[in-house]
């Protein structure tokens, strides 16, 4: 395995069973790479700090607003346009 393959495959397999032939190959390679070591451990700190970080509280007011925004947009999208019919005969033109 090479490091390409762990960047692209570590998150996918951070749940997964570790007897996993992927994760046993990642785990191999990582035995041995102190550069995906780093990654790997960079990797888990970004997500301790990420679990830390409090989720942001929205007031009451700015939740109402947003959301009496977007049922605004999104009917205006769910009507259909009317389109005039074009007479027989005619023709686009580019």
């Amino acid at each position: 395995m090479k490091c390409e393959d762990v960047y692209l495959h570590i998150c996918d397999h951070l749940d997964e069973d570790i007897s996993s032939p992927r994760c046993r190959m990642i785990r191999e390679h990582l035995d041995a790479c102190p550069n995906c070591q780093a990654y790997l451990s960079s990797l888990k700190k970004t997500i301790t700090l990420y679990k830390a970080i409090p989720e942001p509280s929205v007031p009451a007011h700015a939740h109402k607003e947003l959301f009496k925004t977007i049922s605004v947009l999104t009917s205006h999208r769910a009507t259909p346009v009317k389109r005039k019919a074009r007479s027989k005969g005619t023709t686009l033109r580019h």
